[in-house]
């Protein structure tokens, strides 16, 4: 999964925004993302009119099928936060000890 391009992020109005950015981003079709998330189609149109909600128990899926993090950025963006992929943050913590102990015996 990746994160989406920061600037397309800032430009999203809403999450309803982040999420249909999520699927444009993706390259799939709407049928095959309602479809890869068991939503009904008269359901799923909705949606994206802004006429129902996405389901919350989802969103993870949706980022999952789309290769892309762009709702979860959008919140982060909107909370003031920034994501950070875990593996990469235990790198810096790995690299930040090493160095702590390379100094500790300089």
């Amino acid at each position: 999964m990746q994160h989406a391009p920061m600037d397309l992020i800032k430009r999203c109005r809403h999450g309803l925004d982040a999420i249909r950015l999520c699927i444009q981003l993706s390259g799939h079709s709407h049928d095959f993302i309602r479809e890869a998330l068991s939503i009904d189609k008269g359901h799923f149109s909705r949606i994206m009119q802004g006429k129902a909600w996405f389901p919350d128990t989802k969103r993870i899926d949706l980022m999952a099928i789309c290769g892309n993090r762009a709702p979860a950025q959008y919140d982060a963006l909107m909370t003031g936060c920034e994501l950070i992929e875990l593996s990469k943050d235990a790198r810096i913590r790995e690299l930040e000890e090493q160095l702590a102990s390379l100094r500790a015996a300089a």
